[in-house]
């Protein structure tokens, strides 16, 4: 099983922190996007050894009073790529690849040359009171901590919010609860100013979850398909084609409609109404949310592939956006 401390056991695993060891026996629960405990110390030795190349952020607090942190890398680069992770709490190899990705762009950034192109922002717990819930409570836990119910951050951005796909997006005690209005949650609407205030030089948003092995372009709330969706196609395309050179994987490409099911007041459907140029979900990982620790390192490595491909695709060509 995927073990408790998602955060700590990926730098394990990645060999970011030298000679850690991981506490299996250790209270579940230390560990939050505070970046407190080894996680501080892993941010502290990368901004001390590269501070010219990686500053964190806090967007926000959450619900519980977490902080909500950003980590920017290659801020001299104007074009950005913004990859955000666990907006559903269970997904921890959602986080645990969005910090793989942090880890090969400064410790291995000699093997991404196209990366440097880009400023990244990355934001690896956009959920961490539901993460935290996770670790101590109820491993498939989704929602956020706003309430005994919680509400579903995916269906909580200011978007066709208002379009009911199903009838748990009404009901508190539905998993898909999206709550009273569009951006009540911090933590939602946390990351929705991040996106509009980097709108204009925005190349490529990611919304990272997991599981089903597919690759997801708007719209998430109706079977109709987005205006210019033949574009969003091709740069989702590019992805699963990064994927496959790189573990021999085959992601399936299309909307949620399509792929899973219909979704409102998504977060890739926000970042499309702000004419950011491509806007994607990668559902990583297949199978369960549970995920071996060996395949840590795999998972993050598809969502690396995946999301610079896609990036390189979408600033050389022209979005009819």
């Amino acid at each position: 099983m995927f073990g408790l401390g998602v955060l700590m056991l990926a730098l394990a695993t990645v060999h970011c922190i030298p000679n850690f060891t991981f506490d299996t026996d250790a209270a579940a629960g230390n560990l939050e996007l505070d970046f407190t405990y080894e996680a501080n110390e892993w941010l502290t030795i990368l901004i001390n050894k590269y501070p010219s190349n990686i500053t964190t952020k806090p967007l926000d607090r959450s619900h519980e009073g977490r902080s909500i942190r950003a980590v920017y890398i290659n801020r001299q680069q104007e074009k950005k790529i913004i990859v955000v992770a666990n907006l559903h709490a269970r997904e921890w190899a959602a986080t645990s690849s969005a910090i793989y990705i942090i880890h090969e762009l400064i410790y291995h950034a000699n093997k991404y040359p196209e990366a440097s192109e880009f400023q990244w922002i990355v934001v690896p717990i956009a959920n961490p009171d539901g993460y935290e819930y996770t670790t101590t409570t109820d491993r498939l836990w989704r929602k956020n901590r706003n309430s005994p119910l919680g509400i579903d951050l995916n269906r909580n951005f200011d978007y066709k919010w208002e379009v009911e796909v199903s009838p748990d997006d009404k009901n508190p005690e539905g998993d898909t609860y999206r709550g009273p209005s569009a951006f009540s949650e911090q933590e939602s609407k946390a990351i929705g100013n991040l996106l509009k205030e980097h709108a204009q030089t925005t190349t490529l948003y990611v919304d990272l979850h997991t599981f089903g092995e597919t690759i997801l372009y708007p719209w998430s709330f109706t079977d109709e398909a987005a205006p210019n969706a033949a574009w969003s196609r091709s740069v989702a395309e590019e992805g699963a084609r990064g994927i496959l050179l790189r573990s021999g994987k085959t992601y399936q490409v299309g909307t949620p409609a399509e792929r899973s099911f219909k979704e409102s007041g998504s977060s890739i459907d926000y970042c499309f109404s702000l004419n950011i140029k491509a806007c994607i979900a990668i559902e990583l990982t297949a199978g369960s949310y549970e995920v071996q620790n060996s395949t840590i390192p795999l998972a993050g490595q598809e969502a690396l592939a995946a999301v610079l491909t896609m990036a390189v695709y979408a600033n050389a060509g022209n979005s009819p956006l």
